[in-house]
């Protein structure tokens, strides 16, 4: 696959390296590498160097250790590191992003970008402060309990404005958190309320209206397709058990 980039404003490639600040977030500054001559002398940073490339090797060398990572692959760099990069035969596209250190999931950011860059060809510059923002792991970061996901919101939109995030970035989060999409969560946790209703002999359209359904069949639907049974014969088998 072609890489590309999208710039922001007031930003042009004029050499192989190309530094600037990033708008927000906790990114302390992004650069961009193109060309062969990627080489630089042993050198360290202050900061966590998060390196993806997206297209062409870039090759790293660190306490002797030779590091090689190719399209759609990344590499951290602590901070404090001593390293070098060696010149490249063949031309590369690569992004650096300084960060604080241990402040951001490395892996997954990097797993973020290359499905990211696979679906759409490119990077945007004025998207990418906020993506790497959604795996920062910061114990203060909200970590979206499930207290909070389960009763104070009616859709994932709501739910994302009040976490302070975009809707795209909630649901990313969410996900790696409790393995489901947020929808498919918040049903489940109603579901599970159906439940303990049955168990203590509520009647169906009482807990349809009590759990957020439109009526009994769509309660109905829904508990069929996740457990198996009606709510009827759950019902009927939880009250009639020995």
């Amino acid at each position: 696959m072609a890489a590309s980039l999208r710039f922001p404003d007031g930003v042009s490639p004029t050499g192989p390296w190309q530094y600037w600040r990033a708008s927000g977030g906790g990114i302390v500054e992004l650069g961009i590498v193109r060309g062969q001559e990627v080489s630089l002398p042993p050198h360290f940073h202050d900061e966590d160097q998060l390196t993806f490339v997206l297209s062409g090797r870039r090759r790293f060398v660190m306490a002797d250790r030779l590091f090689e990572i190719g399209p759609g692959e990344g590499l951290r760099i602590p901070a404090g590191t001593p390293h070098r990069s060696l010149a490249e035969s063949a031309d590369v596209i690569g992004l650096n992003i300084y960060t604080s250190p241990d402040a951001y999931m490395a892996a997954e950011l990097f797993a973020g970008l290359a499905q990211l860059w696979r679906r759409q060809g490119c990077i945007g510059w004025r998207d990418l402060p906020a993506m790497v923002e959604e795996y920062r792991c910061d114990p203060a970061m909200p970590q979206l309990p499930l207290d909070f996901i389960g009763v104070c919101w009616e859709n994932v939109g709501e739910a994302a404005r009040l976490a302070g995030m975009s809707r795209e970035g909630f649901s990313r989060r969410f996900r790696r958190l409790h393995g489901m999409p947020p929808q498919m969560f918040r049903l489940t946790g109603r579901l599970n309320e159906a439940r303990s209703l049955l168990r203590v002999g509520q009647p169906l359209a009482d807990v349809a209206a009590e759990t957020g359904f439109s009526d009994q069949s769509h309660l109905g639907r829904c508990f069929r397709r996740a457990f198996g049974v009606t709510p009827g014969q759950y019902r009927r088998g939880v009250l009639t058990a020995p």
